[in-house]
């Protein structure tokens, strides 16, 4: 996943580097340490979906907004990622994008992994 562009403002640069490092230490485990494999993580407030039905849905809409007409923009789609902590809600996620796009979802599905591909994303 590609956080940095070119042309963007030096505190938003310090911003996306201390979120990457952030998801990096929480990956690797290394967040709060000392810590017995359990740690509490705030999230900023900016950050939490808030008053929805559908928890994936929310996800899905906020990471999205406009995925009907967009869907076919291959800079719309790389230009987002969803983290989650397992597989089976990423599973779930993608289910539920793939099941919402009009068309062939395995062909969508192909051609957006080639196209990460390319792009090295």
């Amino acid at each position: 996943m590609r956080l940095l562009q070119q042309g963007l403002q030096s505190s938003t640069i310090a911003e996306i580097e201390e979120f990457s490092s952030c998801i990096i230490k929480i990956g690797d485990g290394s967040l709060n340490v000392p810590n017995d494999g359990l740690v509490d993580i705030e999230i900023p407030p900016e950050f939490l979906i808030k008053n929805y039905k559908d928890p994936i849905q929310a996800i899905i809409n906020s990471t999205y907004p406009q995925l009907h007409q967009k869907f076919n923009d291959q800079m719309f789609l790389i230009s987002r990622a969803i983290l989650a902590n397992r597989i089976e809600i990423v599973d779930e996620i993608n289910k539920s994008v793939l099941d919402s796009i009009p068309g062939d979802a395995s062909l969508i599905l192909i051609i957006f992994s080639y196209i990460c591909h390319i792009l090295k994303v």
